[in-house]
């Protein structure tokens, strides 16, 4: 039964096709132009607006089976993979072209693949017209024939939930002809587009609860399948890996740029949102054809489907890409940075007052708000006054980290344009500001050893943080961070 509806669907697609005569093929007339695809998140050059007519788009992907390694801790998976990388690359057209693609799947491999352009009209998306096993490939041409951002991934019979969670999905952009424009028809431009690619990982583990390793995609297919059928996903991660668009991977702009950012998940919802940015215009569901949405926070991105969203960046700084669903972004993996070059505008954002000590008027509210609560439940009295005779010694404490916090005004400065992104909140593995058990270990190690860390970079962190700083400021900011847990 698990493989009777692509099967009976496929005998009718082939029925239909071959009672119905072609029609006459207008693409064999039109001038052709080939492209080389590119790894995400970066897209390949493109005209935003058509400046001819309509014409043949030559793409060529070639399957890669392959262990991957998908987190810090050297967790594994055995991925398939479209030119090998998750996703696969975005294509870019526009409405009215003709994508010709050529399927490529080496004999080195050891199962047999396809794909399904959700673009496409007819034949599955294209998925019965490009089977090919190992040691095959097929070409298959389709209309884009509507605008819009859309999901192609494998969909070979009886397997297409193992192919997709396994890495073989990517995105098709097929731009209007006179390009992106808003609602009253005003033209709308990008400086540069990114694609993120969404996947839901399911990592079997073994009796001691440990990720396990396989030595071939054949051995993971039975235990990989158990565990999606519990539909909780072990990791959740963009373009293939926990952190793979941090550090060295993250996303760049600078103060004024437009982004596209491109983002697609061909298996379940998603809520993207740009901690410290929006969504200018966004078209959730992903066509061009529907007026974008504007200056949204969060946006939804259906199982199956992509979405597009642009923003001009305002501020400099780490700005965390991530699945707001926040437990899949800081737990599993589903979080990534853009990171931004310029000058801070004050107008937009300004601390008016550095963390310091409560002020006496509002300790004094404080207290008079504790004491009332107290002589309201007498019951609690005892341990009311126990709390005010600890008070004077908490106070002590407080005054102490915030002296110290506050005595590296530069480094603070640095902090909160620049670091706050990751070391706020504890993403990406960076020491959560004022997290003893985090810090401790470094703080071991010396501070000559963390500035090592500022300067050069270390896994997300880019280097000097993804500042201008120099060594002396980089090293307050260190030093700001440090005070807090002393």
């Amino acid at each position: 039964m698990k493989a009777f509806r692509p099967t009976l669907l496929a005998a009718v697609m082939t029925a239909l096709m071959a009672g119905v005569p072609a029609l006459a093929d207008t693409a064999d007339k039109l001038d052709r132009v080939k492209v080389d695809l590119i790894a995400p998140p970066m897209v390949h050059k493109h005209e935003q607006k058509a400046t001819t007519g309509p014409k043949v788009v030559e793409f060529s992907m070639t399957i890669e089976e392959k262990k991957i390694v998908i987190d810090d801790k050297g967790t594994t998976m055995q991925a398939m993979t479209f030119n090998g990388s998750m996703p696969g690359p975005t294509m870019v057209v526009h409405e009215g072209d003709y994508v010709e693609i050529t399927l490529v799947n080496p004999a080195s491999n050891a199962m047999p693949h396809n794909v399904d352009f959700h673009a496409a009209t007819g034949a599955l998306g294209g998925a019965k017209l490009t089977n090919v096993n190992p040691g095959e490939q097929a070409t298959m041409r389709f209309k884009a024939d509507r605008s819009g951002v859309f999901v192609y991934h494998c969909a070979p019979e009886g397997m297409v939930p193992w192919h997709v969670v396994s890495g073989m999905s990517g995105t098709l952009m097929v731009l209007p002809r006179e390009g992106l424009k808003d609602p009253e028809g005003k033209p709308l431009h990008y400086d540069k587009a990114y694609t993120i690619g969404e996947f839901d990982l399911y990592i079997p583990k073994d009796e001691n609860g440990k990720y396990k390793d396989y030595k071939t995609l054949a051995d993971s297919y039975a235990e990989t399948v158990e565990v999606m059928r519990t539909l909780t996903p072990t990791h959740v991660v963009f373009n293939g890996k926990v952190g793979a668009l941090t550090g060295e991977g993250a996303m760049k702009a600078k103060v004024g740029e437009t982004v596209l950012m491109i983002h697609s998940q061909a298996n379940r919802d998603t809520r993207p949102h740009l901690i410290g940015g929006h969504g200018d215009w966004v078209w959730e569901t992903g066509k061009f054809a529907n007026e974008p949405e504007k200056n949204l926070e969060t946006w939804f991105i259906r199982g199956g489907s992509a979405g597009a969203a642009l923003y001009t960046f305002k501020q400099p700084g780490v700005y965390a890409y991530v699945n707001h669903n926040l437990i899949e972004a800081f737990e599993l993996g589903a979080a990534g940075h853009f990171v931004v070059e310029g000058k801070w505008n004050d107008d937009l954002m300004k601390q008016i007052k550095a963390p310091g000590p409560i002020s006496k008027e509002n300790a004094a509210m404080l207290d008079a708000k504790a004491k009332k609560q107290a002589a309201a439940t007498p019951a609690k009295a005892g341990a009311a006054k126990q709390a005010a005779a600890t008070a004077p010694a908490a106070k002590t404490v407080a005054t102490a980290a915030a002296s110290k916090a506050t005595s590296h005004p530069a480094g603070e400065k640095l902090y909160k344009s620049a670091c706050v992104a990751c070391h706020s909140t504890g993403v990406a593995n960076a020491p959560k500001l004022g997290d003893k058990a985090a810090w401790n270990p470094l703080i071991a190690k010396g501070i000559d050893s963390m500035m090592e860390v500022a300067l050069k970079g270390k896994g997300a962190m880019p280097p000097r943080g993804a500042s201008s700083a120099d060594d002396a400021t980089l090293r307050a900011a260190v030093e700001y961070m440090i005070g807090t847990v002393q």
